[in-house]
């Protein structure tokens, strides 16, 4: 008799464990995006960006090391003086929440020769430094594009 009410009991024990794991596994894929995901909706908005490598010493922010691309628009008054975009990925969005944190801190004192503009979405922080503060040329495109983000 006590062994016929274990049984449902272990029963429910083990298909609350599997709900609960499979529901963590959605929530972190909700929001987990590739830098490919980032690269191909900026794109989509008619974005030229070429990879630039690591040049200098980028800002490492919460342990990641961001992927650096310049932005090339037709029609541009000056080529030899392009705007650069860094790509942050980080494991999750609490990361990405850290990162900006942690790039504000390093921003407070700076000086600036060109001037970042945040983007958040997910796991993905996009630093665009323009070269005016209050013209920059692609604002707009990286709105739109991080909204397409899914």
């Amino acid at each position: 008799m006590v062994i016929l009410k274990i049984k449902p009991l272990v029963f429910i024990l083990i298909c609350l464990f599997a709900l609960n794991g499979c529901s963590k596994d959605i929530e972190n894929k909700e929001n987990k995006f590739t830098l490919d995901d980032a690269l191909k909706v900026l794109e989509s908005q008619n974005l030229n960006l070429v990879s630039f490598g690591i040049t200098g010493y980028p800002l490492k922010l919460n342990d990641v090391i961001p992927e650096l691309y310049s932005i090339e628009a037709s029609g541009k008054e000056d080529p030899y003086n392009p705007e650069f975009i860094h790509f942050y990925i980080f494991n999750s969005d609490k990361d990405r929440v850290n990162g900006t944190k942690e790039f504000n801190k390093h921003m407070e004192n700076a000086h600036f020769t060109t001037f970042p503009f945040i983007y958040e979405k997910g796991n993905v922080l996009i630093v665009y430094w323009s070269n005016t503060k209050d013209n920059p040329l692609f604002t707009k495109p990286i709105e739109t594009a991080l909204e397409q983000l899914e």
